[in-house]
């Protein structure tokens, strides 16, 4: 019950600091939202009132079709009277639209005159004259100069006090509609300064972000070869190169392909920054739907197609409406998905990364905003190009800022982490010392053990047969006194395998020559000590140098007590092999082998060897015997 009690509880803190987190969430996006709308968007990016300017109004306004794009078919032309706004449509079309205007002095500067006509191309004239004509009129290759805003100057010399007119020559191939819109004329001076910002948003601001954009594309694609989060930098690769086209888009007049192709790529690029925007705000989440991201996919590729499709083989203007209507929906679900998709992380995790959120919910509403603005005329397909750079600066300004936070806490915390090394590694040296010495003595131990087990074996069961050799009487002196000097000899040998006998095999084989000589030279032996070894011993372990002193303790006991020579002979040289050491004993005397000698002390050294990874081999012959241990190379145990 106590347990079920504390569950809840902890259940109800986890949901509370949850619910805070989305709260704060939605407070900063709401901040965020204000601040970009009111403190960016309206003053400095969006479209300047016209009211301020002297405009000349229109009197009489005509249209009529042409044959060809020429101001020879508009002067031949019947022109009708319309209203304008005014829209045409459906098949590929040169119009020419007539407007009269008056005034009753000429102003000294001329007039200035913007058109925001939804034309590919259009040749300008005024009282007959042309005073704009750029790019190619004809269909099929026609330039798209009329997308591009741009304040024409009309000059004194081509007006005349009172009635004039202006005409415009237009062309429309793929699109299938033809939007006329009442231009904007008033004097030059008035003109210039107010359209400025309008011209440099479609212009410089469009190259600046188109260009700002690419380079942080160039700069995500070089993380997805460096970061272990390759989906996120993917897909902000993907987002910043899908923004650089749209401004691309708009800036590039001169296509290589048809009206229709430029309608396909203008589908497809508005709606992958809206894919993408989606994906990497999923991927940035670090909690990716695993069905979400090839869902949003799988959506764009089927918009893509479908939009093909009708704009190819389905008559104008149905075959442009439904991809635009198709479009409107996705871009609008894309949208309003990025949003929810922010939220449902904040529901879930808490996160502090709010303002990087918030900044991306604003591209959703611009993302929203562009594509209702196809059907409610909200400054048509112009919020995502124009608030691309404020938004991606905000953002790398965010990023910035959290990852020095984080490289403020990563440097204390590599100084903590290079402070618990240090004493990682001390602790790691004392635990090496530790097991140096716990092996080292249980190398001791293991010898001891046998040390007692030849007692009791070797040892014992001599003294014990020369004391039932005396209580029968049949002891005799000798036997007794060579039994005594066998048991002394064990003893001794016993004695010495006690004491240390060095760290290394270059010390314990000096060890082994001071505390043999003595002995085998109260023996009657000359000992002979042989070392052809040109570079230092190898560095072998400790239980290797004891079993080796002990192999050469068994060796001399057994020449002094069988071989019946006179000489012995230690040699220390390199083996048969490379890195292999040689070490023999040898004398001049009758020779021994296991079955003349009694006792364990061969069976002793050959399981001496094998406990090594030694080989040991014992040549007997009538000129003496020679014991040969070969040592490979073993690493030094810790």
């Amino acid at each position: 019950m106590t347990v079920s009690k504390a569950s809840s509880v902890s259940m109800a803190k986890t949901e509370t600091r949850l619910l805070q987190s989305f709260l704060l969430f939605a407070v900063v996006v709401l901040v965020v939202q204000t601040i970009f709308w009111f403190g960016v968007y309206q003053p400095f990016l969006s479209t300047p009132p016209s009211a301020e300017l002297d405009r000349v109004a229109f009197t009489d306004i005509r249209l009529s079709e042409l044959p060809a794009p020429t101001p020879e078919a508009a002067a031949a032309a019947d022109h009708q009277p319309v209203t304008l706004p005014h829209t045409v449509c459906c098949d590929p079309v040169y119009l020419s639209l007539m407007l009269d205007f008056t005034v009753a002095e000429v102003p000294p500067e001329g007039l200035g005159l913007l058109a925001y006509h939804q034309v590919d191309n259009m040749i300008i004239q005024v009282n007959g004259s042309v005073i704009a004509a750029d790019g190619v009129m004809k269909f099929g290759r026609q330039t798209f100069e009329g997308q591009k805003g741009q304040v024409v100057r009309i000059p004194a010399g081509l007006l005349r006090p009172g009635a004039n007119t202006l005409s415009f020559i237009t062309v429309r191939d793929g699109f299938p509609y033809t939007d006329l819109y009442p231009p904007i004329l008033a004097p030059i001076e008035q003109v210039e300064p107010w359209a400025a910002r309008r011209l440099w948003q479609q212009g410089e601001y469009q190259l600046f972000a188109g260009w700002t954009t690419f380079i942080l594309g160039l700069l995500a694609t070089l993380i997805i070869l460096r970061s272990r989060e390759r989906s996120f930098a993917a897909w902000l690769a993907i987002l910043c190169f899908s923004w650089s086209a749209l401004a691309a888009y708009a800036l590039v007049l001169d296509y290589p392909v048809g009206g229709t192709i430029r309608m396909i790529a203008f589908f497809a690029i508005n709606s992958l920054v809206s894919t993408a925007l989606l994906c990497f705000v999923d991927a940035w989440s670090r909690r990716p739907l695993p069905w979400l991201q090839p869902l949003a996919v799988l959506a764009l590729t089927t918009l893509v197609l479908v939009s093909a499709y009708w704009l190819i083989y389905r008559p104008m203007p149905e075959g442009y409406d439904a991809p635009a209507l198709i479009w409107s929906v996705f871009t609008t679900v894309m949208g309003v998905g990025v949003v929810l998709r922010l939220a449902w992380h904040f529901i879930r995790v808490r996160e502090d990364r709010r303002i990087e959120a918030a900044l991306l919910s604003v591209v959703a509403v611009c993302i929203v905003l562009d594509a209702l603005g196809t059907y409610f005329g909200l400054n048509g397909g112009q919020y995502v190009i124009q608030s691309a750079p404020v938004l991606l600066f905000a953002l790398v300004a965010a990023f910035i800022q959290r990852n020095f936070t984080l490289f403020q806490s990563a440097r204390d915390l590599n100084a903590h982490l290079a402070e618990r090394l240090a004493e990682r590694e001390i602790e790691l040296q004392a635990a090496q010392a530790r097991e140096h010495d716990r092996v080292r003595l249980q190398a001791h131990n293991d010898e001891r053990r046998r040390i007692m087990r030849d007692m009791h074996d070797g040892l014992g069961s001599q003294l014990m047969g020369m004391l039932l050799a005396a209580r029968r009487g049949k002891a005799e002196p000798a036997a007794i006194a060579e039994g005594l000097q066998s048991v002394i000899d064990e003893m001794r040998l016993m004695i010495d395998s006690m004491d240390s006998v060095g760290e290394s095999l270059a010390s314990a084989l000096t060890t082994f020559q001071d505390r043999v000589r003595p002995r085998i030279e109260a023996a009657g032996f000359v000992l002979t000590w042989n070392s052809l070894l040109d570079t230092p011993l190898p560095d072998y372990p400790p239980r290797v140098v004891l079993q080796v002193f002990r192999i050469l303790q068994e060796a001399v006991n057994n020449t002094l007590k069988h071989s019946g020579g006179d000489r012995i002979e230690i040699g220390v040289g390199p083996g048969g092999e490379a890195g292999t050491v040689r070490v023999n004993v040898s004398d001049n005397g009758k020779g021994y082998s296991e079955a003349s000698t009694p006792g364990h002390g061969l069976r002793n050294m050959r399981t001496r060897a094998t406990l090594i990874g030694a080989s040991l081999t014992i040549d007997a012959s009538d000129a003496g015997t020679d014991v040969i241990l070969i040592l490979r190379p073993v690493p030094r145990e810790p």
